[in-house]
């Protein structure tokens, strides 16, 4: 896995200003990811819009761009990633909002590097209110594509499942890390995203070809991508509800090609979710003294192996435990003290047992790029 430049974000905060996940919300989606992922969530996320969408990469790792922000209200999400047992089936995430006030739009399509101050902002703006909203996206594993989750900032003022889902088929915010990639077609979007009954609605809008599987993409490709819309819309209004499509405000039969003659159910994210992610540190992230990683896992004996590596050396290495294994993904969390590194910029990796020793397709994995100072 190669390592690639990125842009240092905004890391001026004192470590104890910052809130922990567990003040911050009990995460998104039951079984599926711990309660550990908006740690620096105000340290990811800007209200800057990304440019167009990224070209399909399925490198594995996880990105969400910095933020500089204030939390003033949260709307806590169900239990995630099989903190208290229950179900295989997800339950949402829920936005947590942000205020802040941001410099005027510029050219740069990259997020300010730090916060406008109120003395330099301009009299009449008012703070932007922002929200950071759960998006599903595809990565590689040995097992093909699966999805990673990443958090991406919306308007706090606008229609929060429909922001997500539109991030989500990477038509607005992200992804934020070329690693992550959206699976749908350019052409798709969503103008509502809204709980009806006992099923999530979702109305996609744009050209009617949508209903049809685009000949470069395989069946489970297209089935994927169905479920990076599920999963987005159950985290963003939090429920398990099945997904009813729309195409132009009308009843589809089919979505890429997929029958969607009934709502769509979330898949078992054992199957559907990579074996490894990471929740902290966020991708970019300045980090000194010592990196406190979280993220969950389902690996061998819930061992969960980790290296800091600076380009094709590794650096630093160890192990972890998650809290369990084989029936659901468990939370897992490392402190490594990196007080002896040079700064500069590494790879911190997290991976999945591998207990055929290489003989089989290999471990999962997933990376952030950091930066010690």
């Amino acid at each position: 896995m190669s390592d690639r430049p990125r842009t240092e974000p905004a890391d001026d905060e004192p470590p104890g200003d910052r809130v922990r996940l567990s003040d911050l919300l009990d995460d998104a989606v039951s079984d599926v990811e711990p309660r550990d992922a908006l740690d620096s969530i105000r340290n990811r996320t800007k209200v800057t819009p990304m440019p167009a969408r990224r070209p399909w990469s399925y490198a594995v790792g996880g990105a969400v761009v910095a933020v500089a922000a204030v939390v003033v209200a949260i709307a806590v999400a169900g239990d995630q990633l099989g903190l208290t047992g229950g179900d295989q089936q997800p339950a949402p995430a829920a936005a947590t909002h942000h205020r802040h006030r941001t410099a005027p739009a510029t050219t740069d399509p990259t997020p300010a590097a730090e916060e406008t101050t109120a003395e330099s902002a301009s009299p009449a703006a008012s703070p932007a209110a922002t929200a950071a909203v759960a998006t599903y996206l595809a990565g590689d594993t040995p097992s093909g594509p699966r999805l990673f989750r990443e958090f991406t900032s919306v308007r706090a003022d606008g229609d929060l499942p429909t922001e997500a889902v539109n991030a989500a088929l990477a038509r607005t915010s992200g992804p934020h890390d070329p690693d992550y990639s959206s699976l749908w077609p350019d052409n798709a979007s969503t103008q509502q995203v809204s709980l009806d009954g006992d099923a999530i609605t979702v109305d996609l809008v744009g050209e009617n070809a949508i209903m049809d599987r685009p000949d470069a993409m395989t069946d489970a490709e297209a089935r994927l991508a169905l479920q990076q819309v599920v999963y987005t819309a159950q985290a963003a209004l939090q429920t398990r509800a099945p997904v009813r499509f729309l195409v132009n405000e009308q009843p589809a039969d089919r979505v890429l090609g997929v029958d969607t003659g009934q709502p769509v159910a979330g898949g078992d994210p054992l199957e559907v979710l990579s074996l490894i992610s990471i929740s902290d540190p966020a991708e970019g992230a300045t980090v000194h003294g010592t990196l406190t990683a979280t993220g969950v896992a389902s690996s061998f004996e819930a061992n969960v192996p980790w290296q800091i590596r600076q380009g094709d050396q590794v650096v630093k290495k160890g192990f972890t435990t998650a809290e369990g294994w084989m029936d659901k993904l468990y939370p897992w969390k490392a402190e490594i003290d990196v007080s002896d590194l040079a700064p500069g910029e590494y790879t911190f990796v997290a991976m999945t047992d591998d207990p055929s020793a290489g003989e089989g397709n290999g471990p999962y994995v997933d990376t952030r790029t950091i930066t010690v100072r």
